[in-house]
């Protein structure tokens, strides 16, 4: 299975209200057997590893961060923001969410991994409009270079946009002006946004990533046999004296690449293996320390309203 399907699968059965063992037969099989994935798999891993370890950071740092955000909050009425922060945790663990979340970052990670290139597009099309206009070939390279740069924050703001849109913070700050006041009207949303995409990466998103690695690691002997195969055949071209000059070109450009995937396999998939053991456990510290510090803060605001 792709890593795309498999990660639409472990989200089914993750935020579905059926559990995995209710459902349907797979419309869809493991992709071991074919050359390309098998090439990418053991990067893919690694990949996996990594995003788990970064979003976890990343809730590790946030969380000292809660208490001194709210307390920016003084002029609003603590028991709103109280209810403001609940509804940013419980949104976090929606199905509507943990949809559009996934669905930014796969947007997000497109671009991060494709940049580049789109950068060169953008920039190139401006510059060339410039030109067509007239302006000076500085001119036009400037306006590339700004629309490049440009589209960046506008892919940002429109994902954040996006994500707003599928849920209630949005509209429980606009109803709720009064008691959360003007000037903190922005401050307040911002605040419950960040609160909602930590539980929605510490309930959701981490254990994600742990099933969908569980899920490539059952891949592992198709795609050993899958990469064996590669160069066994790759050999038997590069051995053939009947073979064309392009033809043991692109073998030796295919033994090279299945070998080095051959290579790195046993490192990462023993290393896949290793953090697979903790990863549960170290899903349920992280989502105990984003409990505790969330309780924390609405029990000081509950505090604070009752004054």
């Amino acid at each position: 299975m792709r890593p795309f399907q498999t990660l639409l699968c472990v989200s089914f059965c993750l935020i579905g209200a059926v559990a995995c063992s209710n459902q349907p037969a797979p419309l869809t099989v493991s992709s071991g057997d074919q050359p390309s994935y098998a090439e990418q798999y053991p990067a893919h891993l690694s990949s996996l590893r990594s995003r788990f370890a970064a979003d976890e950071a990343k809730v590790n740092a946030a969380l000292p961060q809660l208490e001194p955000a709210a307390q920016k909050l003084d002029k609003s009425d603590p028991a709103t923001v109280k209810e403001l922060f609940e509804l940013a945790d419980s949104e976090g663990k929606s199905t509507a969410y943990a949809d559009q979340a996934l669905e930014s970052e796969t947007v997000a990670r497109f671009w991060d991994e494709e940049k580049t290139p789109l950068h060169q597009k953008i920039g190139g099309a401006v510059s060339y409009a410039g030109k067509q206009k007239e302006c000076s070939k500085e001119c036009s390279d400037d306006l590339g270079g700004v629309a490049a740069s440009a589209s960046d924050r506008a892919i940002e703001k429109q994902l954040e946009e996006r994500q707003e849109r599928v849920g209630e913070v949005h509209r429980f700050v606009e109803d709720h002006e009064d008691e959360l006041t003007k000037p903190n009207q922005d401050p307040a949303e911002k605040q419950a946004n960040a609160i909602a995409q930590l539980s929605h990466l510490v309930h959701v998103r981490l254990e994600l990533y742990r099933r969908e690695l569980e899920g490539n690691i059952n891949a592992a002997s198709d795609v050993r046999s899958t990469l064996q195969r590669i160069v066994k055949e790759s050999d038997a071209t590069l051995a053939d004296a009947k073979a064309s000059k392009s033809k043991k070109a692109m073998a030796e450009k295919r033994k090279a690449s299945a070998t080095a995937s051959l290579t790195a396999l046993d490192g990462e998939l023993q290393q896949a293996k290793q953090e697979l053991q903790n990863m549960q456990q170290r899903e349920k510290k992280v989502a105990t320390d984003y409990d505790n510090a969330l309780k924390a803060l609405t029990d000081g605001l509950e505090k604070k309203a009752k004054k």
